[in-house]
């Protein structure tokens, strides 16, 4: 990249204008990537070890010798998805997604995870409401109704406090989290 600044792709969304960045981190030759959707920093290539830590904390307690299915509430710059994949325990990976235009990205290979997110035969990316999917009874897998995981990892909102939206809040509740520990 030759310029300090790219806006790769911007596109309005139902859930407000989304944009991916790219900018010369100061002092390097690094990019770093980021999403804002609206004027709210969704996520960037510069602080991933939340995702990481997710990840790591949500697959820790699951047996060693296991196969395991994951899904994955939110894809961003795939991230968590990533880190989901480098454990060998990890037969299958769907990453569930509102946002087509994020889905798109990855597959277009726009962002730096894209080729190898969609190039894995494990991870299958499903463009899906997590929330709505999530207190239903057919599940997050569209291709699977009723589908069971063992982990369901989300990486959506900023906190149980500070949603995304507020229709997101429910989830965090008592009654929206046996929901979601059914699947």
């Amino acid at each position: 990249m030759s310029a300090r600044f790219d806006e790769i792709d911007w596109r309005p969304t139902p859930l407000g204008d989304i944009s991916l960045r790219r900018r010369r981190y100061p002092g390097s030759d690094d990019d770093v990537y980021e999403v804002k959707l609206g004027d709210e920093f969704l996520m960037s290539s510069l602080f991933t070890a939340g995702e990481i830590a997710l990840t790591e904390l949500g697959l820790a307690r699951l047996p060693g010798d296991a196969e395991l299915d994951v899904a994955v509430g939110g894809l961003g710059l795939g991230y968590t998805a990533r880190a989901a994949l480098e454990d060998p325990r990890v037969r299958s990976l769907i990453v569930v997604d509102a946002l087509a235009e994020v889905i798109d990205w990855h597959e277009r290979h726009l962002v730096p995870l894209g080729a190898r997110l969609t190039g894995d035969p494990r991870c299958r990316l499903v463009h899906a409401d997590f929330f709505e999917a999530a207190g239903g009874p057919a599940g997050l897998d569209p291709r699977s109704p009723g589908r069971r995981f063992h982990a369901i990892l989300l990486d959506i909102d900023h906190s149980p406090r500070h949603v995304l939206n507020p229709r997101h809040a429910a989830l965090y509740r008592p009654e929206g989290l046996r929901a979601l520990a059914g699947h």
